[in-house]
């Protein structure tokens, strides 16, 4: 299987919403379902067009399906941080997220690269751990805890 990684475009509106809405519950209602729930919400097709110029958008793609994403973007804290990754549940397990990772860390430079996960979240602490992050923080806002784990570049 061939997967294309490719910019996301704003004709990949609804097949990005169609991916959220497979993956978000699938990994965080065992978390906490108000988590998955408030994340969703953050992903409106019609926001999604204006969210693509604001940072760096890549999407996994086999056969013209949109399979996986990431994105990455500038904080107000000045930390490029890695926003979003997810791969739908049919294709993990396949490396995609290492490649997805690749291309945010190619755009890095010799910045530092965040991301975030919810506290309790242990897939993606294995993944950050396996790749080099350390995580740095813990925030506490009204859902889970959230994990801030830093990669640094050299």
């Amino acid at each position: 299987m061939h997967v294309e990684l490719r910019e996301a475009t704003a004709e990949d509106a609804k097949a990005i919403r169609a991916l959220v809405e497979v993956v978000l519950p699938a990994t965080y209602d065992q978390i906490d379902p108000a988590y998955a729930t408030r994340e969703l919400e953050s992903w409106q097709v019609e926001d999604i067009p204006d969210a693509l110029e604001d940072g760096v958008f890549v999407v996994g793609e086999v056969n013209g399906r949109i399979i996986a994403l990431v994105s990455a973007t500038i904080d107000d804290r000045d930390r490029f941080v890695m926003t979003t990754l997810h791969v739908h549940p049919d294709f993990q397990g396949q490396r995609l997220g290492s490649r997805l990772l690749t291309e945010v860390v190619d755009l890095v430079d010799d910045k530092a690269l965040w991301t975030r996960y919810p506290e309790g979240d242990d897939n993606a602490a294995a993944f950050c751990e396996r790749h080099g992050f350390v995580a740095e923080v813990v925030d506490d806002p009204p859902f889970p805890k959230q994990v801030w784990a830093r990669l640094d570049r050299d």
